[in-house]
């Protein structure tokens, strides 16, 4: 990936002081069919992000803050979206209604197969190389307190937050879709921000590890367009939505 793309990206975060670490290291990693190797993807996470903000820094009273305001969004409709976007096995399928049309097996196969293999790329090369290095605690750990998934707690209280693996998972979808289909951009990025913003309403994440995310994704993202196996199914997956768009099927509410 030009080093100008990496350099762009970089501007677009705030400069951040060293944080605390945590001994251990139990992070998920998922599997990266494209690509396969940290040489493939262009960069390593850990080098191009700051470390999250320390305990006693001005950004983690923002962190505070955000995880609090969540706190009280926990019992309201916003609280249950929250909730249902804790679920990574719907993830890519929650685009569908900004899209404007299904994302399934059946409907648009080249197209989900693009999104699920660049997703587990995004979790993989957008994340996992920070977690390990900055080893940051989650909110809900930290506070010894409840999630708005309790069936996740435990799993994930054995992983680390910085950045967020579901947030990155989404910002580089919203914007791969948003490539096949620009009319849906407002839509489909709009549909991400709540994405990311449930992570810290749900307390499995701090913001500025949504706003992290953000950034490593787009460079994931932006890897990924010199990866020939990429590029070959992005073609057919935007061959097939071209198709599609002349019988458009409404997606599920």
């Amino acid at each position: 990936m030009p080093l100008l793309v990496v350099l762009c990206l970089l501007l677009l975060l705030p400069c951040q002081v060293q944080s605390r670490s945590l001994e251990g290291d139990n992070t998920v990693v998922h599997s990266a069919p494209m690509p396969s190797t940290t040489e493939d993807a262009g960069f390593d996470s850990s080098v191009i992000l700051p470390p999250p903000p320390a305990f006693d820094s001005a950004l983690m009273m923002r962190d505070r803050a955000q995880y609090e305001a969540g706190l009280l969004l926990r019992q309201t409709p916003r609280g249950k979206q929250a909730q249902n976007d804790a679920n990574y096995v719907k993830l890519i399928e929650s685009f569908s209604e900004a899209l404007g049309m299904p994302i399934s097996a059946e409907h648009s196969p080249e197209l989900l197969a693009l999104l699920t293999r660049t997703s587990n790329a995004l979790a993989h090369f957008s994340t996992n190389f920070a977690k390990k290095h900055f080893k940051r605690i989650r909110p809900y750990v930290l506070y010894k307190a409840n999630t708005c998934e309790p069936a996740q707690e435990e799993r994930f209280s054995h992983t680390f937050s910085y950045p967020s693996g579901h947030s990155a998972r989404g910002w580089g979808l919203a914007l791969l879709l948003a490539e096949i289909a620009p009319n849906k951009t407002e839509a489909l990025l709009r549909r991400d921000y709540e994405i990311g913003q449930s992570r810290v309403i749900c307390g499995y994440h701090w913001q500025s590890d949504v706003d992290a995310s953000r950034m490593t994704a787009s460079a994931t993202l932006a890897g990924l367009h010199s990866n020939p196996e990429f590029l070959a199914q992005l073609a057919k997956a935007k061959k097939e939505f071209a198709a599609l768009q002349q019988r458009v099927v409404p997606a599920k509410s």
